[in-house]
């Protein structure tokens, strides 16, 4: 399963490892991790005008990306998450993020949610 990941999940990761992808991993089946071209465009950002720690942070989350995370291009958009809610659901994958507004409007718009608590990966909405 593809799994699409925002800039919030991809902050979380360059500082904390994940735990239990395999318990998800057999539930889901194998996970595919993505990280869209505007995600990685807001991190290098963010890397380059945020403080030292979220600095850090977004410079540990571009370097997953090509060694463990694929890199994909949406089509431009003036918004992130709006990208991202419309390839998820054209695409049928799920999303990883922690932003508490884009998780619901994933919900509404029906796509599978992935977040993080404690290093571990949770399903935020699982389908039947």
């Amino acid at each position: 399963m593809e799994v699409i990941c925002d800039t919030s999940f991809m902050m979380v990761l360059g500082s904390n490892p994940l735990r239990n992808i395999e318990s998800i991993e057999s539930f889901l089946g194998s996970l595919h991790f993505t990280v869209p071209n505007i995600v990685a465009d807001e991190l290098r950002q963010l890397e380059r005008h945020s403080g030292p720690k979220r600095s850090r942070m977004a410079r540990a989350a571009l370097s997953l990306i090509g060694s463990k995370f694929n890199l994909i291009s949406l089509p431009p958009s003036k918004y992130a998450d709006d990208a991202i809610i419309k390839y998820s659901r054209c695409h049928n994958c799920a999303v990883a993020t922690i932003d508490r507004e884009l998780k619901s409007r994933l919900i509404k718009n029906k796509v599978l949610v992935i977040t993080l608590r404690d290093n571990k990966l949770i399903i935020g909405n699982p389908k039947d």
